[in-house]
């Protein structure tokens, strides 16, 4: 399962909207002149709590800029583990019924580069479509297709395990993704109420205390 996607124009609108918020702090600092009370003197005043400066807000800004990109970097890869989860449980499937239903010399895509079981499967092919069984050396033929039908299921076998193997593995580092997904998920909303706290008190005047 997923978790909900991040893309959407209310969350990428947060860095325009903590621009716009600098942006009219400036002014007001800049129309206010020198009436402005000094940093360190508002800090006196307030014991020592100081409301965000333009500079923190921009730094704000950029940070959540950067975890929004983190965060789509994650989807992407959670998104390709997930599909690559699948094709192997789908492999497996295949590889079972092959086995259940005895037609091993099928050759789905993912068995194309098995060398080992291509030759093997050659031989068993050849055997079958020999004409005269009667024929000299048949038995050889059907002797030697015997022996590569027995190591064809033994490798089939030992593909599918390892196939589940992976599967597995892919399906564990899924979930690994999905919780690290949550919580870059749960870092953004914190910075992004943080920024709101702080955009806020700075276009009242009233300072935020320090988190």
């Amino acid at each position: 399962m997923g978790w909900p996607h991040l893309r959407t124009p209310a969350a990428w609108a947060w860095p325009v909207a903590i621009a716009a918020g600098l942006a009219l702090v400036l002014t007001i600092r800049a129309l206010s002149g020198p009436g402005i009370q000094p940093a360190s003197s508002a800090a006196k005043e307030s014991g020592g709590i100081v409301a965000a400066q333009p500079d923190d807000l921009a730094a704000a800004a950029r940070r959540l800029r950067a975890l929004q990109g983190r965060l789509e970097q994650t989807r992407e890869q959670l998104a390709a583990v997930q599909n690559e989860a699948v094709s192997r449980r789908q492999q497996v499937a295949t590889l079972d019924a092959m086995l259940a239903d005895d037609t091993l010399t099928q050759c789905p895509g993912f068995l194309q580069d098995e060398t080992t079981v291509r030759a093997l499967q050659k031989i068993i092919r050849e055997a079958a479509a020999a004409p005269d069984l009667a024929a000299p050396g048949q038995n050889q033929l059907n002797t030697a297709a015997a022996v590569a039908h027995e190591r064809l299921r033994r490798k089939l076998e030992i593909l599918r395990d390892q196939l589940l193997q992976d599967a597995a593995r892919l399906e564990m580092q899924a979930e690994s993704l999905r919780q690290q997904l949550h919580l870059q998920m749960e870092e953004i909303e914190l910075l992004q109420r943080q920024v709101h706290r702080q955009l806020q008190s700075r276009l009242s005047g009233v300072p935020v205390p320090a988190a």
